[in-house]
């Protein structure tokens, strides 16, 4: 679970009550969250089941097991998902910044995009962005995150980075955020089950009472513990702000909120204005506790970016879906008629008879 805390950040501490009400809509959050998009996430699930070879009813797959009958399984779609996938890998996907004008801009720009080739050589984004895209393909959607590093053990100076996120189930967003990069969710929480054991070894002290009882995780909610596990959660919070920008007679664009009204005149403002924006905090939680935030990020975006598949709105809902979804059907199709030619040939007998006795009997010497 990633932890965002800036060098010499001290997190504000919450009371009792503020945390009561600051989990229990998170908690709402990602349940609303996790019914919203649950019929999208069954399919994906069993999308990627597919791919892994999983294609065969379970109640088929044991009723055949019992009677002796063979269940072949040759799995074609990894072939037409790396069709895709591969011209992605090979790709050489790259942030360019383009100059504005021919003056200042062009030199700016070179040197904005030397920094972006260094962030992605660090990163090796190609591994991040073929690792979304596979996802993409295979179940729909794909996620990978942007995040700060620290540059050494021996510094305090971070450079940005870009990770994959490794289960895309593991992302819930913002309902209402509808733009392809869903760049306007006011919200994104990032959950994974650890041991519980390891949970006390990280946070002694957290208590696991009152939090959900204890499930095997095979239900229809979404549940904060496990008989053998803890849901962790990294929430993504975008708060709207207010700040004040100020133009200088060189037509320099600063950011007055952080500084004193006095020192304007000295800075030679000439103009200024009040504009809406957002400021981002990450949280880590736990079911019962806050376990560690707030941490500032220093965007106006949660650093969470989706790949996206095939989107169909519908009156109600969104169905998303990747290239595995419409063919199970046919892939189901292929491994039955595959495994009845093969059943079929393995009945019939090493020798096959050519006539009955009876009709040959008055021709015996013959043949």
């Amino acid at each position: 679970m990633e932890s965002y805390a800036q060098p010499g950040e001290q997190p504000k501490k919450m009371s009792d009550a503020e945390q009561g009400r600051f989990l229990t809509d998170c908690r709402k959050k990602l349940d609303a969250a996790y019914v919203f998009e649950r019929e999208n996430r069954r399919e994906a699930a069993i999308d990627l089941a597919f791919l892994a070879g999983y294609q065969w009813p379970e109640s088929i797959r044991k009723e055949r097991q019992a009677q002796g009958r063979p269940i072949l399984t040759i799995n074609r779609l990894p072939q037409f998902v790396r069709q895709v996938t591969n011209d992605i890998r090979q790709a050489d996907l790259a942030i360019k910044v383009s100059p504005v004008d021919d003056q200042s801009d062009p030199k700016l720009a070179k040197i904005y995009n030397g920094l972006l080739r260094q962030i992605h050589y660090q990163s090796s984004a190609k591994h991040v962005y073929g690792a979304a895209a596979e996802h993409q393909v295979s179940c729909g959607i794909g996620w990978f995150r942007i995040c700060t590093e620290f540059a050494d053990d021996e510094t305090f100076d971070q450079e940005l980075r870009l990770k994959s996120i490794r289960n895309p189930m593991s992302v819930y967003c913002d309902p209402g955020a509808i733009e392809p990069d869903r760049s306007d969710a006011n919200w994104m929480i990032v959950t994974e089950i650890i041991p519980t054991e390891d949970f006390k070894a990280k946070y002694p002290g957290i208590s696991l009472d009152g939090i959900d009882p204890p499930t095997d995780g095979t239900g229809d909610r979404l549940t904060w513990l496990t008989r053998d596990g803890v849901r962790i959660a990294e929430y993504w919070l975008r708060k709207p702000v207010k700040k004040t920008i100020g133009m200088t007679q060189g037509g320099q664009t600063l950011d007055l909120s952080k500084i004193g009204q006095a020192m304007w005149p000295m800075l030679g403002i000439t103009r200024t204005r009040v504009v809406d924006t957002f400021e981002v905090e990450q949280y880590v939680i736990s079911g019962s506790a806050v376990l560690s935030g707030p941490h500032k990020w220093v965007s106006k975006w949660i650093p969470l970016i989706p790949v996206i598949g095939s989107e169909t709105p519908l009156e109600t809902s969104v169905v998303r879906a990747g290239l595995i979804r419409y063919a199970r059907d046919p892939q189901q199709l292929y491994n039955y008629n595959r495994t009845a030619a093969a059943e079929t040939l393995a009945l019939q007998p090493k020798a096959p008879w050519l006539v009955d006795a009876k009709s040959i009997a008055p021709f015996k010497n013959i043949w």
